[in-house]
C-alpha cells in the first residue's frame, strides 16, 4: 500500500496502458470490424435495430458524399439539427472517418436566436435539418433562408452552402428549392471512389478537430468546445474491457456527450449493445416515457444504466407504481452533478447494482470516477462520492495563489489530461484563461483531497456562499443532498440571494414541492436539516418556494445565475420576500445596533 499523502496533487500515470500520440478514432473502429467484432444498436425512437457493419457501411457513403461536395478535412464542419439518432450516429461515424469535424448541438428556444448564436462558432458549410421529434426544428432554421433561391441564401448564415433534409420524424416536402433529401448526400458520393475515401482515411491527423461539443450555458452563452481525434480516440482506448454486456443510453438530441460516447463504445466492439430513448418530450407523460424505458431494459437484457438520474428516476418510479419485476442491473450512472446520498440508496433498492458517479466536463471529459471494485469499503466510498482520478491524468487542489494545498483542505480542481479540449472555437482569450501556465485546466470547481488520493467536489466555486460573521465559504451541494431527501420537496437549489452588511451572502433555500404535498414550515426545514447532520450555518435565511426553478436553456440542470437574478429581483420588489423567522429577529438586532459576535445567527 503506498504512503498516505500530504499534498492535493496526484499524478495516475499509467506506463502498461500509455497515451497513443498518433491514434484517430476511426481506427479503433476499423480496428473492431477487422476482427469481426458486431455490436448493435436499438433506437427507441422508430423501434428499429441495426448491427455496427450496417452503420460503417452508410457512414462510408456519406462520407464519399461529404468529399463530393469539397469539404475539407482538418477545415470544414457538418452540423445536424433535429435529425434522428440513427442518422446523427451515421454522420458521426463518417465525419470521424474522413476528418472533416462534426457537430449536434443543442438548439433552445427561441430557435432562430439559438441557431444564429450557436452556428457561426462553427461556420458550417453543410447541415442536415430534421424537425426532430418536437416538430419545429427545420421549420425554425428554413426560416433563416430565402424560399425561392435554388442555393442556400441567409443573410444570417451566409456561409452554409449545402442544407440536406432528414424526414425521419416528420415525413414532409419543406417548399425551400436550396433544400436536398440526405439521399442525395449518399447519390453525389457516388463519384469518388472507394480509393479515394481509403486515401482520404489515411490522410487523417490526431490534432484534426472532429467533435464540436456545447457547454450548457448555465454562466451565458454555450461555449462551442472543440476536441480533437487524439482526445477522443485515446479516451475511447483507455476503456480496457471490451464486448461489454447491453446498456440504456441517450439520444443525440437530448445528450450530445453520452450518447457519442456511448455509440463509439459499441463501434469499438467495447459494447455489445446501445439501447438508445427516444427523446423525451413534453407532450409525452413522463410515466409513459418510464414504462417504455423499463420494458425496453427488460426486453434488451441490459446491464448498464448510462443515463442522467432524471431519466433513472423515470424507471425507477415505474417499478414502484407498477410493481415491475426488474432484473439487477450491474452499474447506473447517478450523474456528474452532486448527488444525495439519499438518492443514490433509493435508486439501489431498484436496481441493485453499483450506483456509478463520475465527474467530469464537456471540456475535459470524465476526469474522476466512482471506484468499481467490490469491497464494502469501496461501497461507502460510491456512497460517500469519493472519486479515483482516472488513469493518465494528473490532477491538484490549489489556492487563491496557486500553491498545492495540504491532503484535507479545501481548494480549486485543476486537471491536465489527454482528453482536454482543443480550444473553445472562435474564442482565443476564453481558451488562453482556461489553462494555467502549466498546461493544467482550471475546472471552476472547490474539491477535498484525501489521503489515499480520492478527491471529494464541494461543488461550483461560482456558487459559492461567503459568511463575513464566520469568514468563511458554504457551499451548496452537502445542504441540496441533505434537503432533497425530504418527503415534500421535489427539487431544490441553494443559493445566495442577497448579502447584508453584517452577515454576508444570505443563504436562501429555493424550493420546488412536489404536487398534492403540504408546504412544511421553516421550523419543520430547519429540523429536518438539523437531524441530517446539516450545521447551524446551513440553515436557510430565505425560504422561496417556486412553481418551477430556473434551467438553463436546454433544461439539462438548474441554472444557479438565471436563479440568482430571479431572487434578487423578487427581493427588490419585497426585502422581505421569504425570509426566515430567526433571520427576522438578528436583523432587527443589526438594525437596533446592539449587533455583536454573541449575537451572531449562525454561530
Amino acid at each position: 500500500m503506498s504512503e498516505p499523502l500530504t499534498k492535493s496533487y496526484v499524478d495516475a500515470t499509467d506506463p502498461s496502458h500509455p497515451i497513443q500520440e498518433d491514434l484517430v478514432l476511426y481506427e479503433l473502429f476499423e480496428r473492431a470490424r477487422e476482427r469481426g467484432v458486431v455490436g448493435e444498436v436499438v433506437n427507441l425512437e422508430t423501434n428499429r435495430r441495426f448491427i455496427t457493419t450496417e452503420i460503417l457501411e452508410k457512414a462510408d457513403d456519406y462520407a464519399k458524399g461529404m468529399l463530393a461536395l469539397g469539404l475539407i478535412p482538418g477545415e470544414d464542419t457538418f452540423t445536424v439539427i433535429g435529425c434522428s439518432t440513427m442518422e446523427a450516429i451515421n454522420l458521426f461515424t463518417a465525419c470521424s472517418a474522413i476528418g472533416v469535424a462534426y457537430a449536434h448541438p443543442y438548439i433552445y428556444t427561441p430557435m432562430d436566436i439559438s441557431i444564429t448564436s450557436i452556428l457561426p462558432n462553427m461556420t458550417p458549410r453543410a447541415v442536415l435539418v430534421g424537425e426532430g421529434a418536437a416538430g419545429t426544428f427545420c421549420t425554425s432554421f428554413l426560416e433563416l433562408f430565402e424560399e425561392t433561391s435554388t442555393y442556400p441564401k441567409s443573410d444570417r448564415l451566409p456561409f452554409i452552402e449545402h442544407i440536406f433534409y432528414d424526414n425521419s420524424h416528420n415525413d414532409r416536402a419543406p417548399a425551400h428549392k436550396c433544400l436536398n433529401p440526405l439521399s442525395q448526400l449518399t447519390e453525389i458520393g457516388k463519384s469518388v471512389s472507394d480509393k479515394q475515401l481509403e486515401e482520404a482515411k489515411k490522410s487523417v491527423k490526431p490534432e484534426y478537430r472532429l467533435h464540436h461539443l456545447f457547454s450548457s450555458g448555465s454562466t451565458g452563452k454555450p461555449k462551442c468546445i472543440a476536441h480533437s481525434h487524439y482526445s477522443l480516440a485515446n479516451e475511447l482506448l483507455q476503456l480496457r474491457a471490451e464486448n461489454l454486456e447491453p446498456m440504456l443510453t441517450m439520444n443525440p438530441n437530448t445528450d450530445e456527450l453520452i450518447s457519442y460516447s456511448c455509440a463509439a463504445w459499441v463501434l469499438a466492439g467495447k459494447v455489445s449493445k446501445c439501447v438508445f430513448i427516444p427523446d423525451i418530450r413534453e407532450d409525452v407523460p413522463l410515466s409513459e416515457t418510464g414504462k417504455v424505458l423499463t420494458q425496453s431494459v427488460i426486453d434488451e437484457g441490459v446491464q448498464y444504466l448510462m443515463i442522467p438520474g432524471s431519466v433513472s428516476t423515470m424507471i425507477r418510479n415505474c417499478i414502484l407504481n407498477d410493481k415491475v419485476d426488474f432484473p439487477s442491473i450491474k452499474l447506473f450512472l447517478n450523474g456528474s452533478q452532486i448527488v444525495s446520498r439519499g438518492f443514490k440508496e433509493n435508486l439501489k433498492k431498484c436496481f441493485h447494482g453499483m450506483a456509478f458517479t463520475d465527474y467530469g466536463m464537456t471540456e475535459t471529459f470524465f476526469i474522476a470516477t466512482s471506484s468499481v471494485n467490490d469491497t464494502e469499503e469501496d461501497e461507502e466510498a460510491r456512497m460517500q462520492a469519493r472519486l479515483v482520478v482516472k488513469p493518465n491524468t494528473q490532477l491538484r487542489i490549489v489556492d487563491t495563489n496557486g500553491e498545492v494545498v495540504d491532503i484535507g483542505k479545501d481548494g480549486m480542481v485543476q486537471v491536465k489530461t489527454y482528453s482536454q479540449l482543443k480550444e473553445y472555437r472562435k474564442q482565443e482569450q476564453l481558451t488562453k484563461d482556461l489553462f494555467t501556465e502549466d498546461g493544467f485546466v482550471k475546472t471552476g470547481d472547490v474539491g477535498v483531497m484525501h489521503q489515499d488520493g480520492t478527491l471529494t467536489i464541494k461543488g461550483r466555486a461560482a456558487d459559492a456562499i461567503r459568511f463575513k460573521v464566520l469568514g468563511s465559504l458554504m457551499y451548496p451541494g452537502p445542504i441540496e443532498e441533505a434537503m432533497s431527501q425530504h418527503p415534500a420537496i421535489d427539487d431544490i437549489s441553494v443559493i445566495a440571494g442577497s448579502t447584508n452588511d453584517y452577515y454576508g451572502d444570505e443563504l436562501t433555500f429555493c424550493i420546488k414541492l412536489k404536487a398534492d404535498t403540504v408546504r412544511p414550515t421553516e421550523e419543520e426545514l430547519i429540523a429536518y436539516g438539523t437531524t441530517h447532520q446539516l450545521g447551524k450555518s446551513q440553515r436557510p435565511c430565505r425560504l422561496i418556494f417556486m412553481e418551477e426553478l430556473c434551467y438553463t436553456d436546454n433544461f439539462r440542470k438548474v441554472s444557479k445565475k438565471k436563479l440568482r437574478e430571479a431572487v434578487h429581483e423578487m427581493i427588490a420588489k419585497d426585502s422581505t420576500t421569504g425570509l426566515c423567522n430567526w433571520y427576522k429577529e438578528f436583523l432587527a438586532v443589526c438594525d437596533h445596533g446592539i449587533w455583536h459576535r454573541s449575537n451572531c445567527g449562525p454561530c
